[in-house]
């Protein structure tokens, strides 16, 4: 009964140390040079003094306000464009082969050319974030807003309800769950945007330091990036999951009530 209850907790808790055993016997087993992969103790001291010194929030903020900007700036537009699309098919017929067109380029083929136009800001990043988050919300809103029946329409013209109406009380709680999905997906890309741009061109940020750990040959700088960027992304969905689960929470009552 108490393993059933927490098995989702005990299990991940279990799986850390096992995997910080088998990290330390295969250096010991093995003798790996401490220059290709330092020990777990080894690599937490560095960590530490990474946040002692008080270097590394520097570049975690950095990553932080361009996820966040773009982000927030992504979903906006990825909610107006794919509502517009939904509701005018000669837009989307417009828009779409352009969108797919840049979707499908690879993001750090873009990012030189963000850099080159906006510099080694913020600007660029969060503007690699915007594309890489705005297309699955765009397409999800699409979807949305496209799944709604025209009895559900024709019920509220019978009604005599006003477009505002219609939105309030049909296409947004239609669409919610799908937009919520598409923003769940977009929070976990979100990251690789930012990091791409830092990678290729910046003064700060968790890829920039991914990239001079590989220049100076410093592989604690690596991993200790890594598992910030981790860290993040892992934040970054349980933050949307709980989003999720606050928006939708009728759903959780309705299951609740059914079973």
């Amino acid at each position: 009964m108490f393993y059933r209850k927490y098995r989702k907790t005990i299990l991940p808790a279990l799986f850390l140390p096992l995997f910080l055993i088998v990290w330390e016997l295969y250096i010991r087993i093995f003798h790996v040079p401490n220059y290709l992969l330092p020990g777990p103790a080894e690599l937490a001291n560095s960590m530490v003094k990474l946040f002692v010194s008080g270097d590394v929030m520097k570049h975690i903020r950095v990553t932080m306000e361009e996820i966040l900007v773009g982000t927030v700036i992504g979903i906006v537009i990825g909610l107006v464009l794919g509502y517009i699309m939904a509701k005018i098919r000669f837009i989307e017929r417009l828009i779409m082969p352009f969108v797919i067109i840049i979707q499908t380029a690879p993001k750090i083929s873009l990012a030189p050319l963000f850099i080159l136009w906006m510099g080694l800001g913020i600007e660029s990043k969060a503007a690699l974030v915007i594309l890489v988050v705005s297309f699955p919300i765009m397409i999800n809103e699409v979807s949305a807003i496209r799944s709604i029946e025209d009895n559900v329409y024709n019920l509220m013209k019978v009604l005599k309800a006003s477009k505002w109406q219609t939105f309030c009380k049909i296409e947004v709680p239609y669409s919610i769950e799908m937009m919520l999905s598409g923003i769940k997906l977009a929070l976990t890309q979100a990251m690789t945007g930012a990091v791409i741009g830092e990678m290729i061109g910046a003064k700060a940020g968790l890829g920039y330091l991914l990239t001079l750990g590989s220049e100076t040959y410093d592989i604690k700088m690596i991993l200790n990036a890594v598992i910030l960027l981790s860290v993040i992304g892992l934040a970054l969905y349980l933050i949307s999951e709980l989003i999720e689960k606050k928006a939708l929470y009728w759903k959780v009552i309705d299951k609740s009530v059914v079973g």
